[in-house]
């Protein structure tokens, strides 16, 4: 059974991603110092796995955007409020991945399905746009996700975090 902090963090973030999408602009300045802060608040040999957590999912935003596969509130740019949120989930996610204790094979199937699932809901939240076949931009994004998640997580298998 897992403990209350664990389940009010992770609904913590989940609200805190409905937030942002639905939110965006307008809640930018909440979006960002929320994310410094949930930096700041990550133990300090942690800190550099979510920074490099965070840039490979704006890269991976990024090569979305200049591929026209889907823009953010219609602009080929990954949005503050996106950025943020990457700061956020990559802060989250490297201290839950380790209270999961997925192998890789589970990684790949959570990164596969739940990834793109996030996108669905953003762009049914109008945050995201997608300009090909919606079979198309799923498919890459489940693939981009299934090397994404286990890649971020290489820290907490190889128990290199503390």
């Amino acid at each position: 059974m897992r403990s209350p902090r664990f389940w009010l963090l992770t609904i913590g973030f989940d609200l805190w991603w409905t937030l942002a999408v639905w939110g965006r602009e307008r809640v930018e300045i909440v979006l960002v110092v929320g994310a410094l802060l949930m930096l700041f608040l990550t133990p300090a040999p942690r800190r550099k796995w979510v920074l490099l957590a965070c840039l490979l999912g704006v890269v991976m935003d990024s090569l979305w955007c200049a591929l026209d596969v889907l823009s953010f509130d219609y602009s080929r740019q990954v949005p503050l409020w996106m950025l943020a949120l990457w700061l956020s989930f990559s802060a989250w996610w490297l201290w839950f991945c380790p209270q999961l204790s997925l192998r890789w094979p589970w990684l790949v199937l959570l990164g596969a399905i739940s990834g793109p699932l996030a996108y669905f809901f953003g762009m049914r939240l109008d945050a995201m746009q997608i300009h090909t076949s919606a079979v198309a931009v799923f498919a890459l994004l489940s693939l981009g996700w299934a090397c994404f998640l286990p890649l971020i997580s290489l820290p907490v298998i190889l128990r290199i975090l503390r």
